[in-house]
């Protein structure tokens, strides 16, 4: 995973004042201090601004609430935002995404996903990308036979495009490798298909966040198939 500037300062920050707060132990702040905390948090904030836009939007605000003034340049601790903190940095730092990962995903999955995903609907991420998928495959039979009827079942719509003789030729299948390519592909899409599109097989599911991520990743490359 990618280092985000500032976190391990900050988890470190809010760890120590958490424990002096277990403590019942008095905490008292100055003017450094708020300064140090405030220019952490502002660096976690712009390094997530892909990977986490409501945290990076939620932080700073947050950061500027958690210190009271009680005059002479000394400062307490506002402990109810500091727990909103807590809980914000202790994810971070527990659970980092890489927003790297997004930069290889095609751009018609991120627009319909990312956002799902990154609040933590994951189910609804994956299904949705391939919802994404099947719509991409009617726009493709339209664009390439305008004159005929759509399949309204996506396994001849499949078919239709990706046989042998169908309308979307995407390898050389003058070759025996460019034939089992076409064929190796036109199963991925039945079976990808068949597992993950049918609302049925998403009723009362839940995935973790890994297994959502692997099926978008594979519905971006079914997608990539279908730019050639």
């Amino acid at each position: 995973m990618k280092k985000i500037n500032g976190l391990e300062e900050l988890w470190g920050w809010v760890l120590n004042t958490n424990s002096c707060l277990m403590r019942n132990q008095p905490l008292m702040f100055q003017q450094r201090d708020v300064s140090r905390m405030v220019s952490f948090t502002t660096e976690v904030s712009n390094a997530i601004k892909d990977d986490y836009p409501f945290y990076a939007e939620e932080l700073p605000k947050i950061a500027n609430n958690t210190f009271r003034c009680i005059g002479g340049g000394f400062y307490n601790l506002n402990t109810v935002p500091f727990g909103e903190l807590f809980i914000i940095v202790k994810h971070l730092h527990n659970e980092p995404q890489d927003a790297s990962v997004w930069t290889m995903i095609h751009p018609r999955i991120i627009a319909i996903a990312k956002e799902e995903y990154l609040d933590g609907h994951y189910a609804s991420a994956a299904n949705r990308s391939f919802v994404e998928v099947e719509t991409r495959l009617r726009e493709l039979f339209v664009e390439l036979k305008p004159s005929a009827t759509v399949p309204g079942n996506v396994v001849n719509l499949i078919g239709a495009l990706l046989s042998e003789n169908g309308a979307y030729q995407f390898c050389d299948l003058s070759t025996q490798s460019g034939k089992d390519y076409r064929r190796g592909i036109q199963s991925l899409f039945e079976g990808s298909m068949a597992a993950y599109r049918n609302p049925s097989s998403h009723e009362n599911q839940t995935l973790s966040k890994t297994e959502a991520l692997e099926q978008i990743m594979l519905a971006s490359q079914l997608m990539k198939v279908l730019d050639n």
